[in-house]
């Protein structure tokens, strides 16, 4: 446990003993989840501070004996009962109509908030509130999938979610093999880009031409909130294989730092923008201790691209891939097409064509589908390379006809591309990918 996680425990939980002493936790009666409920409107509206934590301790340590069916239950109540109120907004609204001052607008304001937002900062001042909360919207994420409604639940989590985990709140930190080595076996469980095996395997991604940083937040304990593997080169890598075949050749000639593996490690935090600024964090630090490495660029996988292409070649109707293309592009229902050399000969340029449409041209709400590129543009990132055969493992093959994309940060320009893209959707794209479009980059 982390210096300040001890800390903090050490005063919170004490507070909240004393704090039970203010409370009368026996006129809560009622099966676990009415019990639980009453709890929660109770801690809404309590004034007392040591009360209070003691309160909110006890929401969460009885939220946390539910199964899994009562934690639905308890989710679904929550939507109905803890909502905004409508009467109030309606209410609030037509005096803001009526007289639009600061006052009346700061009323209006307040009728928006849901009593599930003050909820869930109260259960925050609970004796580790912050892990529980994440924990628990991991519960939520995974009921949302059969019941869409929860969404406004979720809502009311991520606001709060973002402020607590917004990049002031987090630490960057370098992992090496002398760190601590329950972080260390995290590492190994949470990475999901690039399977590590075993500790040896591990230790290889350590060695001196191989970097690894790991955000942390002082409220969890010693828990890598999201981590980046580094390998540094000579030149710009287009292959995984390259990377992990390599050995360190013990000379510092690098100029460009490769960032082939970024994984999130806590589910409760999906969608929170950990990543963001993880990049340009992790590059100022590189550049202040190599000031040789001019050139920052990811090796990325392409996931979803083969499922995308199979279906265009399926519906007979594809209007991103040419139909000159089609007929060789056939050649992928071979399942072993990647052992024939004359078959990658002939699939290379195709094939490499429709990803970069596919990255491109394919989109949702003006912005591309593919969540890696989304991700990559979103931060200000080039489309600069689509690598043939970039990852030839068994997985690199079924996600994405074994292609691999490097994305380049160039931290001169990394936020004028971020505000294009954010502002009118553009996308920084190399020459040579503009080349394979067969769209025009206007339309869409």
């Amino acid at each position: 446990m982390n210096l300040i996680r001890r800390i903090t425990k050490s005063i919170l939980d004490p507070i909240a003993d004393a704090g039970e002493k203010f409370l009368d936790l026996t006129k809560f009666h009622g099966t676990a989840n009415q019990k639980l409920l009453n709890l929660c409107e109770d801690l809404i509206s309590h004034k007392g501070v040591a009360s209070g934590i003691a309160l909110a301790r006890e929401v969460v340590n009885l939220y946390q004996k539910l199964n899994q069916d009562e934690k639905l239950t308890f989710f679904l109540d929550l939507n109905k009962q803890f909502g905004p109120s409508l009467p109030e907004i309606e209410k609030a609204a037509k005096d803001f109509v009526k007289q639009p001052d600061e006052q009346s607008l700061s009323l209006l304001t307040k009728s928006l908030q849901s009593n599930r937002q003050k909820l869930f900062s109260r259960m925050n001042m609970a004796p580790n509130g912050t892990r529980a909360i994440v924990d628990l919207r991991k519960d939520l994420l995974k009921f949302m999938r059969s019941n869409p409604e929860l969404k406004t639940v979720d809502d009311d989590l991520k606001v709060l979610l973002k402020s607590w985990f917004n990049p002031g709140f987090l630490i960057l930190k370098r992992i090496n093999w002398d760190t601590e080595a329950s972080i260390l076996e995290k590492i190994i469980q949470y990475e999901a880009v690039h399977n590590i095996e075993n500790w040896n395997d591990l230790k290889q991604r350590l060695v001196k031409d191989r970097r690894c940083f790991a955000y942390f937040h002082p409220a969890l304990e010693d828990e890598p909130l999201i981590f980046v593997e580094v390998a540094l080169t000579r030149g710009i890598t287009g292959s995984i294989q390259e990377i992990f075949s390599k050995e360190s050749n013990g000379k510092n000639n690098w100029d460009t730092a490769i960032f082939y593996s970024i994984n999130n490690c806590q589910r409760g935090l999906r969608q929170i923008p950990l990543g963001n600024f993880l990049f340009k964090m992790v590059a100022t630090e590189l550049a202040e201790e190599l000031p040789a490495i001019k050139t920052y660029s990811t090796l990325s996988p392409v996931p979803g691209f083969a499922d995308w292409l199979k279906e265009e070649l399926q519906s007979n109707s594809s209007d991103i891939i040419p139909d000159s293309d089609k007929d060789v592009l056939k050649l992928l229902e071979d399942p072993e097409w990647f052992t024939d050399e004359e078959q990658c000969k002939n699939l290379k340029k195709p094939v490499i064509s429709a990803c970069a449409n596919y990255l491109v041209e394919v989109k949702k709400n003006g912005y591309p589908v593919n969540p890696v590129a989304k991700f990559h543009f979103g931060n200000g990132a080039k489309l600069y390379r689509i690598n043939w055969m970039g990852n030839t493992s068994e997985h690199g093959i079924a996600e994405s006809f074994g292609l691999m994309v490097n994305y380049l940060y160039d931290l001169k320009n990394i936020e004028s591309n971020h505000e294009a893209y954010v502002q009118r959707g553009e996308l920084a794209i190399s020459k040579s990918i503009r080349k394979k479009i067969n769209i025009s980059l206007e339309k869409g």
